[in-house]
């Protein structure tokens, strides 16, 4: 007898709006510096510290200018990060509203405590999801299995139930030596072929 999926679990930058992919053509122009290498002086162990909690947003992007001698603000950057916010992946946000109807919806996020405050101000399809855990939260990022084990826990609910969906792979691996299925994420359109091959529908 086939396994019912009765919880999603999304994560969120890069599935259901963008995070920080995206902004290095505006960081270029903000320091007058075009560049297809940008993004990964945002990334590291700075951004995993942020994620968890263990420095804030503005210590991050001082560090980033500094080492980078950028001649730009922390709020100039924040700013671009925040615009970029903005920019929901396809139609995502009617996707979550329709899945809503017959899923309990879970957000399961590596993020900073600074940059969810603003987006769950700014995207109000977020209120689709009946759980949301955030590494800030927690101390620990996805790829640890800690949130996973967590989420399992407060909900009380077998992972045989749940369908993680993430655009990393080795997220979905660490979901996996939970018990929790998990469909890589690419674009809208084979998601929703995935999500059919769980029995998941519209």
């Amino acid at each position: 007898m086939p396994i019912t999926i009765t919880h999603i679990i999304f994560d969120l930058s890069e599935v259901l709006i963008r995070g920080l992919v995206g902004i290095d053509n505006e960081v270029g122009k903000l320091i007058g510096n075009q560049s297809d290498n940008l993004l990964r002086k945002f990334g590291g162990e700075d951004l995993r510290a942020l994620c968890r909690n263990e420095i804030i947003e503005d210590d991050y992007l001082k560090k980033i200018i500094t080492k980078e001698k950028w001649s730009c603000s922390p709020d100039e950057l924040k700013r671009v990060i925040r615009n970029n916010f903005h920019h929901i992946i396809g139609e995502m946000d009617e996707l979550v509203a329709e899945l809503s109807k017959k899923y309990s919806l879970i957000l399961l996020s590596d993020h900073a405590k600074e940059w969810i405050n603003y987006i769950e101000g700014y995207h109000d399809f977020l209120n689709h999801f009946s759980y949301r855990k955030y590494s800030f939260d927690t101390g620990h990022l996805k790829y640890e299995i800690h949130n996973f084990k967590i989420l399992l826990n407060d909900l009380n609910i077998p992972s045989s139930s749940c369908l993680f969906i993430d655009d990393r792979k080795e997220n979905i691996e660490t979901a996996q030596q939970c018990g929790i299925k998990g469909i890589l994420f690419k674009d809208q359109d084979q998601l929703i072929k995935e999500l059919a091959r769980y029995g998941v529908f519209l």
